[in-house]
């Protein structure tokens, strides 16, 4: 590994990032044998909430194609974002299952962009988390666009960092059946069926997708971590007899079980759709083992309906009317295991239940108007009506003292109720309204100007911008852009929390602003990215003592370069090249204590300022393809509570080979080796992190003096895994 971070600054210029392979109304297949430089104009659909081309969207754009996604071995939608330039990815495994610090975005609750399937939005009601994404199937999955800089002017709020947005098959080009399976195994009880099928006849079509994801968290991370130590979790004077019940102790384990199901019923404009994820984890590395039980259970269970017709008022003017019903929930059978005693406290144990339960119903409608062949707008309006949980909904157990709890006679509590009560729950109404604008002058410029102005009924207005140059020349593309974002406080934070745990209702919306210059060229067979970036974000919530608070002040600069490039290579019929370099240039904040007085300006904790992914891809022969992943993150300076100063960085290597047409034509197998070189490596403790590494013991009075809180210090990751997939394609025969 070190002589891979001997390569780095040569990786600066050479380093790599799939920048884009699909279109709107082209099948991937179709595609897949583009040139690098026909790529380029190929469509999509995020940046404007409109179809336009790539190289002319207002917004840096990357787009991962399901034939890059089949060929790098992801098993999970998330594991796109580890090859992502400007982002900073950290896996706790836990209730935070996983976060992602968008060019140099750190906070304790809620992730700054949106994720949409479709269009449709999936972030948590009540956490405003993106998480769920580990659960999406994806024998469905045409592509996924991820655009970056903020995008409330044509999304409303938490469009803060960017947005990614998952396509899925919706049409096909011949009638009939499809199918597509995926099956998965491997270490640590790895287990994913991911099934897929399309059926169209006329304008009437119908899919129905399925995805089952079982699995362990790698047991040996546990002794990484002073905190995750096995010993922590089995010692009976810690945990009384809960180590007697292995649902609920007794040993570092934390397993996942992920569900999904996706099914929709098109004719001709019309989209009748129904979407059911399950995010159900243990608690992973998160919390100290001295302070909670991993193994249990953490269940996320999030439903979506909505209807949506696309007609067509004449030639030029296209409107869609979307009507959504969604229920956002912890569910009542998630549980807690943890101990509850003062710093100068004889130690004491609970059980606990956990529950909330958030809906909403919203109706949104959308016009793209094609004025004259140079100007272009689009504009829509937004309703959304949420019921939002207030605090959980938690029933304790009896604390305890370790000598008093027998896991066969404690008495349990029952399950929170999973009837919403009313007087636990807020409802609140969100209006939006926006007028995008798209004018071309010449052929090679392009002018965008949008607003939009969100009203809620809880926290007021808010009125954001954006402006953009495109130009186009020849090989060359430039960007220069502008825009104005912001995150509405989730309900977690305005009410779920307790004394010293961040909760606060009079919170009012961060606020950002953003200035991004890139500039691009494109050849046949080599492209190149360049994207300089300047954030401001106000009104920043900052945990003080005993609520969150609108006080911190950040900015954030810096850069992100990506090239893809066809390699010549004797005896392949086809090498890429791809990656990316992202470098921090400065991320700063106003720093406060925990009473909330100012202390000054300093450095944004748990930031890497320095990120190289690489990855090469061989087409050896028609039907086998060989990928080499590979990423190197640099040291990270902690958050001030977290008594670890530093986290180490990192290299990691991920290796993928696929068969494809192995026993009959469409048929194929992978084997997919990540973290290949099996190295020890960690990230940094989310929330405050403050757990510290100084070993536990009882004193002389038999108090237990461990861990300095609840959250783990380091998270450390799990070692090399070998995973083995079949899969059957009926569309490649």
């Amino acid at each position: 590994m070190r002589s891979l971070r001997s390569l780095v600054p040569g990786l600066v210029l050479l380093s790599v990032a799939s920048v884009l392979t699909a279109q709107t109304r082209v099948a991937d297949s179709d595609v897949e044998h583009l040139s690098i430089e026909e790529l380029m104009n190929v469509k999509v659909v995020t940046a404007s909430k409109t179809s336009e081309r790539l190289s002319e969207a207002p917004a840096t754009v990357i787009v991962i194609s399901r034939k890059e996604i089949r060929q790098r071995g992801y098993t999970d939608l998330s594991e796109v974002l580890d090859d992502l330039p400007g982002m900073d990815v950290i896996r706790p495994y836990g209730d935070t299952y996983l976060k992602d610090y968008w060019r140099g975005y750190r906070n304790t609750i809620g992730d700054p962009f949106l994720l949409m399937v479709d269009g449709v939005i999936f972030n948590h009601l009540y956490f405003n988390t993106a998480d769920v994404m580990v659960t999406f199937p994806l024998s469905n999955v045409e592509r996924v666009e991820i655009v970056y800089g903020p995008a409330s002017s044509i999304y409303g709020a938490n469009a803060f960092m960017g947005v990614i947005n998952v396509i899925t098959l919706r049409d096909e080009s011949r009638e009939g059946s499809s199918e597509r399976v995926i099956l998965t195994g491997g270490e640590h009880s790895s287990r994913i069926a991911d099934v897929s099928y399309f059926y169209k006849s006329g304008d009437m079509r119908f899919s129905l997708t399925g995805r089952f994801d079982n699995g362990e968290l790698d047991p040996s991370v546990g002794d990484h971590y002073e905190y995750t130590k096995r010993h922590y979790f089995s010692d009976r004077a810690l945990w009384g007899g809960f180590v007697d019940n292995p649902s609920l102790g007794g040993d570092f384990s934390s397993s996942h079980r992920n569900r999904a199901i996706d099914m929709r019923a098109y004719l001709g404009g019309i989209e009748l759709g129904f979407q059911y994820y399950r995010l159900d984890s243990g608690y992973g590395v998160e919390y100290a083992g001295d302070r909670a039980q991993n193994n249990a259970i953490w269940s996320r269970p999030d439903l979506s309906a909505h209807l949506r017709r696309t007609q067509s008022y004449g030639a030029k003017t296209t409107g869609t009317t979307l009507l959504r019903y969604r229920s956002s929930s912890v569910s009542n059978d998630s549980y807690f295991v943890e101990s509850s005693s003062g710093e100068n406290e004889l130690r004491r144990l609970d059980f606990s239940y956990w529950e909330s339960s958030n809906t909403s119903v919203s109706a949104f409608q959308d016009f793209d108007i094609r004025v004259s062949d140079r100007l272009s707008l689009t504009t829509g309006i937004k309703y959304e009506q949420k019921k939002l949980q207030k605090e959980y909904e938690i029933n304790y157990g009896p604390a305890l003292r370790p000598d008093e709890v027998d896991a066969t006679t404690y008495p349990y509590p029952p399950p929170a109720s999973s009837v919403p009560l009313t007087q636990d729950h807020l409802t609140t109404e969100d209006w939006g309204v926006y007028l995008q604008s798209s004018y071309h002058p010449r052929e090679r410029h392009h002018f965008h100007l949008g607003i939009r102005e969100d009203h809620n009924s809880r926290y007021g207005n808010a009125t954001t911008i954006r402006a953009g140059y495109v130009g186009n020349f020849g090989k060359w593309c430039t960007k220069a852009l502008y825009g104005q974002a912001f995150e509405e406080p989730n309900n977690r934070l305005l009410y779920g929390g307790w004394d010293g745990s961040g909760s606060d209702p009079t919170l009012r919306p961060e606020r950002s602003s953003t200035i991004e210059l890139n500039a691009s060229r494109t050849t046949r067979n080599l492209t190149n990215l360049l994207s300089v970036y300047y954030v401001q974000n106000h009104d920043t919530f900052i945990n003080t003592t005993h609520a969150a608070k609108n006080l911190g002040d950040r900015t954030v600069s810096g850069l992100d370069y990506s090239l893809q490039a066809e390699i010549p290579a004797p005896g392949i019929r086809q090498l890429k090249a791809w990656g990316s370099y992202s470098r921090i240039f400065s991320a700063t904040e106003k720093k406060l204590n925990m009473a909330g007085d100012v202390m000054g300006t300093g450095r944004i904790g748990d930031l890497a300022y320095n990120k190289v992914h690489l990855g090469l891809t061989a087409l050896v022969t028609q039907n086998f393809t060989a990928s080499l992943r590979g990423r190197w993150v640099g040291d990270r300076a902690t958050v001030d509570s977290n008594p670890v100063r530093k986290i180490s960085g990192y290299s990691t290597l991920d290796a993928a080979f696929r068969w494809d047409d192995l026993f009959a034509r469409g048929v194929g197998v992978s084997l997919k080796v990540t973290n290949l070189t099996n190295t020890r490596y960690a990230q940094p403790g989310i929330r405050d992190a403050n757990a510290g590494i100084t070993p536990g013991s009882f004193d002389a009075q038999g108090i237990w003096r461990g861990s300095g809180g609840f959250f783990s210090s380091v998270l450390p990751q799990p070692g090399r895994a070998v995973l083995l997939t079949l899969s059957l394609d009926s569309r490649d025969r």
